[in-house]
């Protein structure tokens, strides 16, 4: 659908640099379009010149069946006019040359033109963990692993939702119990039909791998950096975050589906980032999908099971029984998550699972999620039972979901935070926020993390994987961190155990290696020299809680085009945009960034503006659209209503003869006599309704 609305504002555009008129007739004029629009695609190295024109065929003959007075041919008899099959024809040949072309020969690419080997994923996950936008880097890690696990195409990306996680346990696993985090699949084309489809993930023996501690991640961040607003919505009874996205762009597209731009530009940005040289591919969002089956048929998944896992199963039995069951591909995500696809339930040796996580640290990170997943749980039972009470409003099922996999995600966040200490040191940023720099430096997390590590290291011995022996040798020379840096006190410094931690275990190199050939070794830890950028010792006075720089506050991709989208997006969530700065440059742990300084800077005049004119008495309608019809009257663009307000906002008198902007003859004299006008009418409106 999308694809066809764009096809049409191109043919709009065609017709007008040709000064031909839209109507699609005759058909020789569509025939040229056609042509033209071939050579565009060719010219841009598409792969598949051919599917576009197919679209463009499709949504030629609608238009043409809807015009009036056009005749026909339209519908199938369109596609088989003589002129018509001959564009669709050059279109086949175009396509045929893209793929199999001596220039697209695959062994000039190694066969990985389309999707990512096992050690460009490690090597992406490295770039996405030290990337210096730590929101970007957490959002494209977990479309990097969510996306191979689970098969995600663009569609599924850009449409995924916190509201449709969910928790399923595979008990039978043993020694340890298997937890699948299952996501339906409602829109795109795996909904063509409208079934309801699955997919989820489970945990990988890699912690670098690991998907659910890729998600941990991403919600770690998102619910304490970048100031989402689930929980309170959730609390407040509140379905509108049923529409909040899982990977967004920033706070104010959070409740829309992502547009490609939102998710492409920071993968690609990074790909070009990673160490070694950058890694160019074909496929950018569909990327992780090719990947994904790829490494599921290498490392054993037959046919039938990457149907079933890529919801390709065709027939009733595929599509009305085999694609509603999640755990119907349980053994395509025991491979995705590095297990043997036929012992995995009897050899579920995942040792840093075995680990107990303190409730109250999980609290620390997701403060409030466990009385709230209770509270949600009990008013859930009263309304399904018909005994609801008065302040009961919703029954939240899928609040249920999410706050269980939020509480889950919290042990997968601890139980992997001694990996991402031995590889990453201080360059993971998570170890800054407050919640976990105070937990670090006790003696409780320091005997954890030695059980941590233990516990992997026999989970390895016992599935006859590679260990280092080094590891009982680490593990007791990290018993004397505490001591060293803290003594008796569970105060310290926590910049000094995680930078010690690190160099522990860096310095032994140590290697862990799977033994199953579809999962690579890791490459060597990083090593904490402190002459390092990214993981040295902060600076003498520098606090270690700090440099977490906060994502996005205002709108970059320019769809903030208007002053009614201006404020909508000052407004949007629980708070302005200028409460949320204070909170940033209240909190030790952020920092504004220069994106967001030169942005609030630039554009927090005109909705401050707005909120004067509301303290007049206006309304925030009326305000908008008082200020509306200033920029209409004096033709001003929304960027030279901002600039109004703010030289308005210096109250400078002196500036009256200046122009707001040096596009426009309007001085910033008649702009504020344009503002005071408006306020005249607020005045005189709030005094007429007084009487």
């Amino acid at each position: 659908m999308q694809l066809s609305l764009n096809l049409c504002a191109l043919m709009q555009a065609w017709c007008d640099n040709k000064a031909f008129d839209t109507v699609i007739h005759p058909i020789p004029k569509c025939v040229i379009f056609l042509e033209d629009l071939l050579q565009e695609m060719v010219d841009k190295k598409s792969k598949d010149p051919f599917g576009t024109i197919r679209v463009a065929r499709k949504a030629l003959s609608k238009i043409r069946e809807l015009q009036r007075g056009v005749p026909p041919p339209y519908g199938e008899q369109f596609s088989k006019e003589t002129l018509i099959r001959s564009a669709s024809s050059k279109a086949f040949a175009a396509t045929t040359e893209a793929r199999i072309g001596p220039n697209s020969d695959p062994l000039r690419d190694g066969f990985q033109a389309t999707s990512l080997d096992s050690d460009e994923v490690v090597r992406v996950l490295d770039a996405c963990i030290t990337h210096q936008d730590h929101f970007n880097g957490f959002k494209v890690a977990a479309m990097l692993l969510l996306g191979t696990s689970m098969g995600f195409r663009g569609d599924d990306l850009m449409d995924a939702k916190p509201s449709l996680l969910a928790l399923t346990p595979v008990v039978r696993c043993v020694p340890v119990p298997m937890q699948v985090i299952t996501c339906s699949l409602r829109t795109g084309k795996v909904n063509a039909y409208g079934w309801l489809r699955y997919s989820g993930f489970a945990r990988h023996k890699d912690p670098q791998l690991d998907a659910a501690g890729a998600l941990a991640d991403l919600l770690v961040f998102s619910l304490n950096v970048t100031g989402l607003d689930i929980l309170q919505k959730i609390e407040n009874q509140d379905n509108s975050w049923w529409s909040y996205r899982l990977l967004f762009k920033d706070l104010w597209h959070a409740d829309k589906k992502q547009d490609r731009n939102a998710l492409a530009k920071p993968l690609l940005s990074i790909l070009q980032e990673v160490e070694g040289g950058p890694i160019v591919k074909s496929k950018v969002l569909h990327l992780f999908r090719d990947s994904g089956v790829i490494l599921l048929a290498s490392g054993g998944a037959g046919l039938e099971l990457l149907q079933i896992w890529g919801h390709w199963a065709k027939g009733s039995l595929g599509q009305a029984y085999i694609e509603k069951n999640p755990l119907a591909a349980l053994q395509a995500f025991a491979i995705a998550s590095g297990w043997e696809q036929y012992s995995f339930m009897r050899r579920h040796f995942l040792g840093r699972a075995l680990v107990t996580v303190p409730p109250e640290w999980i609290d620390a990170i997701f403060p409030g999620v466990r009385r709230l997943l209770e509270t949600v749980q009990a008013r859930n039972a009263r309304m399904q039972s018909g005994k609801g009470q008065a302040n009961d409003l919703i029954s939240d099922r899928a609040a249920e979901g999410f706050l269980q996999t939020v509480l889950y995600s919290g042990i997968c966040f601890w139980q992997n935070l001694p990996f991402r200490t031995q590889r990453y040191g201080l360059a993971y940023v998570l170890h800054r926020l407050p919640a976990v720099a105070n937990i670090i430096v006790t003696p409780e997390y320091l005997h954890f993390t030695q059980q941590v590590l233990s516990s992997h290291d026999k989970a390895n011995r016992q599935a006859e994987m590679d260990v280092s022996p080094a590891m009982s040798d680490m593990l007791t020379e990290m018993q004397g961190c505490l001591k060293q840096l803290c003594g008796n006190s569970a105060v310290g410094k926590p910049e000094a155990v995680a930078q010690l931690i690190a160099e522990k275990m860096a310095t032994m190199n140590i290697r862990v290696q799977d033994s199953c050939d579809d999962v690579p070794a890791l490459p060597a830890p990083v090593q904490m020299a402190a002459a390092d950028a990214h993981v040295g010792l902060p600076s003498e006075g520098q606090a270690f809680t700090s440099g977490l720089i906060s994502p996005a506050l205002y709108d970059t991709s320019g769809s903030i085009s208007s002053i009614p989208l201006a404020w909508s997006e000052w407004s949007h969530g629980s708070t302005t945009i200028a409460e949320r700065v204070k909170q940033i440059k209240a909190d030790p742990t952020l920092v504004l960034g220069v994106r967001n300084s030169s942005l609030h800077k630039k554009n927090r005049h005109l909705p401050q503006l707005i909120e004067s004119m509301i303290q007049l008495g206006a309304t925030a309608a009326m305000a908008v659209n008082l200020l509306t019809q200033i920029a209409e009257s004096m033709s001003l663009t929304l960027d030279q209503m901002r600039e109004g307000a703010r030289l308005l906002a210096g109250n400078t008198a002196k500036q009256d003869q200046d122009t707001v902007t040096a596009e426009t003859t309007i001085t910033l004299g008649q702009y504020r006599q344009a503002v005071h006008w408006a306020c005249q009418q607020i005045r005189s409106t709030a005094l007429h309704q007084a009487m």
